[in-house]
């Protein structure tokens, strides 16, 4: 912050950008729970691009802004905004089977923004790629515990559901991870 006077404190036009692209991301990962279409190779289970979109933020704004990205997503939905898959809002959503992978978010757009810790000459897709899967399979732990929590499922059948998103997961890493080497050219 730059300082305008003794008593006021002004935001710089680059921490302005910054907080526009949190806002825009979270405005993101609240579209990508509206946006699904079922995978015949896939299984029973719809691509979503939700979690799409959380890595995504994570891998082009780093792990501070993609997890604050993520973490403001939550909050609006929280605060009764209807944000989350299917038009949802409020605190219930905790008492949800998904309520694990959102809760996830922040830890895994953290994961995926570890890529754009390096240098834009060392990037490349593998890199990228790893860091995007790694943050996936976190969101995808926590569901794993959401569902347990919240189902009569146990361990063994809710790990079975939620690990039927692994093909989507990797799907999504692949196409995520060259989106980090233009997005580091800003």
């Amino acid at each position: 912050m730059t300082k305008f006077d003794d008593n006021e404190a002004i935001p710089t036009l680059g921490e302005m950008k910054a907080l526009g692209r949190i806002v825009i991301g979270a405005a993101l990962v609240a579209v990508g729970g509206w946006i699904s279409f079922p995978v015949p190779f896939f299984g029973v289970v719809p691509l979503s691009l939700q979690t799409f979109f959380v890595i995504f933020c994570g891998l082009s704004e780093g792990p501070r802004n993609g997890a604050l990205a993520a973490g403001l997503y939550l909050l609006a939905g929280f605060l009764g905004l209807p944000v989350f898959t299917g038009g949802l809002g409020g605190p219930a959503i905790l008492f949800r089977p998904s309520a694990g992978f959102a809760l996830a978010f922040p830890l895994g757009a953290i994961l995926a923004g570890l890529a754009s810790r390096q240098r834009l000459d060392q990037y490349d897709f593998f890199k990228g790629f790893i860091c995007c899967a790694l943050g996936s399979l976190v969101i995808l732990t926590g569901g794993l515990i959401g569902l347990v929590i919240n189902t009569d499922l146990d361990w063994r059948a809710a790990a079975a559901l939620a690990y039927s998103f692994l093909p989507g997961v990797l799907a999504k890493s692949a196409a995520a991870a060259p989106l980090g080497q233009k997005s580091f050219s800003k």
